[in-house]
């Protein structure tokens, strides 16, 4: 059980929370602020704290829909499960809030600051999949991260003096990063040796902010998980946008935007194109980033970067199958195949089909290879050219469920957070199984935060090869269907099937 004290620092009084895990006392400062900023304004940082208390010491989110646990209760749909949901945090539009875990201060650790996903549309940093305790018991320094989400974070907006504002929700993590930096040696944390890691739209997050002006300054390793570089936005398409969501809406100005709550601009949809495209507006990003990364211009900084055997399980429904555009029958499929996806599409089809158990399963591994393999592979080659890049594959099932997700989009966060062990209904068996894979992960991963290296591998440059967690090990192999997957990235079929997908998610609530 959880007791509460004080504790009084340089900058301020913060409350801690105390417990002890894995025989270890750890420490958690919750809901402690690092920026405030009006409404579609930017951050302002926030690093010292005149109140007697600096942090809030519990869950704090930004504004978000809420999914009916029920819901899932039919669909099995891994990120609803109850452990990934933030239904007990506090709502606020003032969330700006950081999170820490540690085991004390008496020594400096390694650093991981992580930034959540959500489809940038929900989320917080004290969802209880990220609880940092674990990690806390082994050594490391645990942060997570909350940013601006949805049309408050995201939506580029023109306001009535000319300016665009945009990329806000990248902002507040940087002002995040910068006070982490600066501070975390209050907490026990090494500012010298600090892991910037995030999952999803946080691994797209965190690839931003490797590629950006001024972030990288503030860490010194990046892991990338299921994601891959982004794909930005000009400053005229980001005007367009607005201007259409103006259109679309009934929007005046951005001024009538932002005079509303934040429970309001729920009700709008977020255009699906600046969810995984930030602006080049100049400060934030100065260029394309995939243009950087083409030509090397990017921080030498250790790189992981990977993804899960099953990233699209998450969506594998029947009831989703019409909306998400999936053919149920071979004529319907070869027909997509010429009209939409191109003879590259029946060619990569071909090469997969063997691997899949039906037709719909082979569609969603079509949709995987674009959206997160192939991105992996191509981060890893453009990397590895100037730095020490390692690559993984989550291929390792969890036991819930029978296993019927697989290695589900986000399997590897339970294991390596060690959160595995609060998952409910399990079976005891499948948890001893689960937990030596956590140890196996997490110690793979912790060498990495300490050294820059995953102990025992070749970095992708000399070897071609990453890292494939199964069973209770792992094994360094060649990139799976490497040739393959290079062909999507190097035509347009990544696009065309990330385009075809996309549209269908538009239409449902899948964040």
């Amino acid at each position: 059980m959880a007791a509460n004290k004080k504790r009084t620092t340089p900058i301020g009084e913060f409350t801690v929370q105390t417990e002890q895990v894995l025989g270890k006392g750890i420490e958690a400062y919750l809901g402690i602020p690092y920026a405030k900023a009006e409404a579609f304004g930017l951050p302002e940082p926030v690093d010292t704290y005149p109140e007697k208390s600096a942090n809030t010491g519990y869950g704090v989110r930004f504004p978000q829909q809420d999914v009916p646990p029920l819901m899932n209760h039919f669909l099995k749909m891994p990120m609803m499960r109850p452990e990934i949901l933030t239904n007990t945090d506090k709502t606020s539009e003032d969330a700006f809030v950081l999170n820490i875990w540690t085991d004390g201060t008496d020594a400096k650790k390694p650093v991981l600051v992580f930034i959540h996903g959500g489809g940038f549309t929900y989320g917080s940093g004290t969802t209880p999949l990220y609880n940092g305790r674990y990690l806390a018991a082994k050594g490391l320094v645990v942060v997570t991260v909350n940013y601006r989400l949805g049309i408050a974070g995201f939506l580029p907006v023109v306001k009535a003096d000319g300016t665009l504002s945009a990329n806000r929700g990248f902002y507040d993590q940087q002002c995040a990063l910068r006070w982490v930096r600066k501070h975390i040696a209050l907490f026990g944390g090494d500012e010298n040796n600090i892991t910037l890691m995030g999952q999803s739209a946080g691994g797209l997050s965190a690839f931003t902010q490797m590629l950006s002006l001024e972030s990288p300054q503030y860490f010194d390793k990046l892991i990338v998980c299921s994601a891959g570089e982004p794909k930005c936005l000009t400053k005229e398409r980001a005007v367009e946008i607005w201007e259409g969501f103006q259109k679309q809406n009934h929007i005046s100005s951005a001024e009538q935007l932002m005079k509303m709550p934040g429970k309001k601009l729920l009700k709008y949809r977020m255009p699906l194109e600046i969810t995984s495209s930030p602006v080049m507006d100049g400060v934030l990003l100065k260029e394309d980033t995939g243009s950087a990364m083409a030509e090397g211009r990017f921080p030498v900084k250790p790189v992981l970067v990977g993804s899960t055997g099953d990233e699209m399980k998450m969506v594998d429904n029947r009831s989703w199958y019409k909306k998400l555009g999936v053919a149920m029958n071979e004529a319907d499929f070869q027909k997509k195949c010429e009209t939409v996806y191109g003879e590259a599409g029946t060619r990569l089809a071909e090469a997969i089909r063997p691997t899949a158990k039906d037709l719909p399963d082979l569609q969603f591994k079509m949709i995987e290879i674009p959206m997160f393999h192939a991105s992996v592979l191509k981060a890893l080659e453009r990397f590895a050219k100037k730095t020490e890049a390692y690559g993984y594959r989550m291929n390792y099932i969890p036991g819930f469920w029978k296993g019927v997700r697989g290695a589900y989009h986000c399997a590897e966060l339970p294991l390596f957070f060690g959160t595995i062990r609060d998952i409910p209904d399990i079976p005891k068996e499948a948890m001893a199984l689960n937990l030596r894979q956590s140890e196996v992960l997490q110690d793979d991963w912790i060498a990495f935060m300490k050294t820059g290296a995953l102990p025992g591998a070749e970095a992708f440059a000399v070897s071609e090869k990453i890292r494939i967690y199964e069973g209770t090990g792992f094994e360094d192999l060649s990139f799976p269907q490497k040739e393959e997957v290079r062909a999507v990235y190097d035509g347009d079929l990544f696009d065309r099937l990330k385009k075809d997908f996309m549209r269908g998610r538009d239409q449902s609530f899948i964040a």
